[in-house]
């Protein structure tokens, strides 16, 4: 699995905004009870996408699809939040590919919703229809320019809402649009623990809670914040992290790891993991309940299966195939954040006692530049920096994963990552007899960063999608509650994780296989810093 815990970064937030005077803004959701429901309405037109599934097994899903798959996957994140197709309810409405607008403005008279936000594939006059708790993007008066150019105002805040739910769904993936609709329920209608936990410095917070979370900060890790400035590269992922909102999990992700450095892991372990300056605690989602498989190769899962399952191609006799470097690789995944890094090795092997596994995933990096990038890895392969002369290399991470609950086939992983404890739920969904391929399902949390996520993955020897059992497959990620169209990868006919453009560069830049070993994250992760460090 790729770093989850680096979307959680936070506390970078140093801009001036962070001092500027604001007040909190009063929202509907503060006239509601904490117990009532609220409902998403997914309104959507007739065609198909040309954006969701752009990159999957099952391109080109009708707008009614991605609207039912949205309608029943929102609940799996609140369970006081529930989605719909059906036009006669909602609090929030999002618009799929709709194009009718009398239809469109007829609905929305009568609903009355919050906040009424259209994707990229509506129509211009769909998308014109576009509003926020009572603020609309073409407000014409001048009072109602004045607010929106003044931060700290309610009209202001109406427009930085409904920006980043359209960022959200121009996006075109089902985690985003998903995390557009739970943004707006949170600061519209009802909280959201999911989405609670903000770290940014914001107008919405208000002056009293920043200057506190500030002088937090500064009391607790003031050598680490001064450290984390003066380091330009740090600084430039300060800046670049100024401009997202670090709940958004796929934005953030991408700038961290094209500006990873030790003082930013320094920074993050003081603020977050060590002293939780903002208080988070996020959970781990239970939702959809996920089946473990319980029968392979003819008998019941036990432990002995579950791991060898795990071990894949690393070391298998009963495998036909010679054995591999590497575990698996992934053929696709659900998460774009953390799934859709191309060339995923996965490497599981046994501690050196008990019945627990290492986990040691290899991944390759795009970063915002386009490059291809090592973060994290060089200590085991610096003459690749020397031979390329560029920062084009590989990222590497270390977990420890040990049985949970008693049941063969669940475990929980968890490692310590660029400062960050994440801890995930894995599931063993389904695998081919002959290991060709398994389906693994993971729900995670980084709790002190207020990140929650969860995702599954098929994975195969070679990393191309597996021949035969196509009907399995799908039935393995339905089981996790997810559809072809929202898998990153491609499938049969074409991938994208091992495409000829990241084969040949891997040609020239072998990836960093060698076994971390067994050796505490914290311990890998204290040598990773101090070996960059000295260099």
């Amino acid at each position: 699995m790729t770093a989850r815990a680096l979307v959680l970064l936070l506390g970078c937030q140093l801009s001036t905004a962070l001092l500027a005077p604001t007040r909190r803004v009063r929202t509907p959701a503060a006239l509601r009870a904490v117990s009532d429901d609220a409902t998403v309405l997914f309104l959507h037109g007739d065609g198909v996408s040309k954006v969701y599934g752009a990159s999957s097994p099952r391109p080109n899903p009708a707008h009614a699809t991605v609207a039912s798959q949205l309608a029943r996957r929102v609940g799996h994140f609140d369970a006081k939040v529930s989605g719909t197709t059906d036009a006669a309810a909602g609090d929030v409405v999002i618009g799929l590919g709709v194009t009718d607008v009398s239809k469109t403005k007829a609905t929305l008279a009568r609903l009355q919703p919050s906040c009424f936000v259209a994707d990229d594939e509506c129509s211009s006059d769909v998308k014109a229809l576009a509003f926020c708790a009572g603020w609309t993007p073409g407000a014409a008066s001048i009072l109602d320019k004045l607010q929106k150019a003044l931060p700290f105002t309610t009209k202001a805040s109406r427009a930085r809402l409904l920006a980043q739910s359209e960022l959200l769904l121009a996006r075109g993936s089902s985690e985003d649009a998903l995390f557009a609709a739970l943004f707006l329920v949170h600061a519209l209608v009802r909280p959201c623990a999911v989405v609670a936990s903000d770290i940014n410095p914001s107008w919405e917070k208000g002056v009293v809670r920043n200057l506190q979370e500030f002088k937090t900060m500064t009391d607790c890790c003031g050598p680490q914040i001064a450290a984390a400035l003066s380091d330009p590269k740090t600084k430039s992922a300060i800046d670049a992290l100024n401009a997202v909102d670090l709940r958004d999990q796929v934005g953030s992700y991408r700038v961290i790891v094209s500006n990873e450095t030790p003082q930013l892991e320094e920074f993050s372990l003081c603020i977050l993991q060590q002293n939780n300056c903002f208080q988070s605690d996020a959970p781990i989602l239970t939702e959809p309940k996920v089946p473990v498989l319980s029968q392979w190769r003819g008998r019941p899962v036990d432990l002995e299966a579950a791991r060898q399952i795990f071990i894949g191609h690393l070391e298998d006799p009963a495998s036909a195939s010679s054995k591999q470097p590497w575990s698996w690789k992934i053929v696709v995944g659900a998460n774009p954040a953390y799934d859709a890094f191309p060339m995923q090795h996965q490497i599981f092997y046994p501690t050196k006692s008990g019945d627990g596994l290492w986990y040691d995933p290899v991944f390759c990096v795009e970063t915002l530049q386009g490059e291809l990038v090592w973060t994290g890895a060089e200590i085991a392969q610096p003459h690749a920096i020397a031979a390329t002369g560029s920062t084009q290399v590989w990222t590497k991470r270390h977990y420890r994963c040990v049985p949970r609950g008693g049941v063969p086939g669940l475990w929980t992983l968890t490692t310590l990552d660029n400062g960050i404890v994440s801890e995930e739920h894995w599931t063993t969904v389904d695998a081919a007899d002959d290991l060709s391929w398994a389906v693994f399902h993971y729900s995670g949390a980084a709790r002190k960063a207020g990140q929650s996520y969860q995702g599954a993955l098929l994975c195969s020897e070679d990393g191309l999608w597996p021949a035969g059992d196509a009907e399995r497959i799908e039935a393995a990620l339905a089981a996790c509650g997810l559809e072809l169209w929202e898998m990153y990868g491609h499938g049969p006919d074409a991938t994208q994780m091992w495409s000829d453009k990241y084969t040949r560069w891997k040609d020239n830049h072998p990836p960093p296989l060698e076994r971390i070993g067994d050796m505490t994250i914290t311990a890998w992760r204290k040598r990773e810093r101090e070996a960059a460090v000295s260099r």
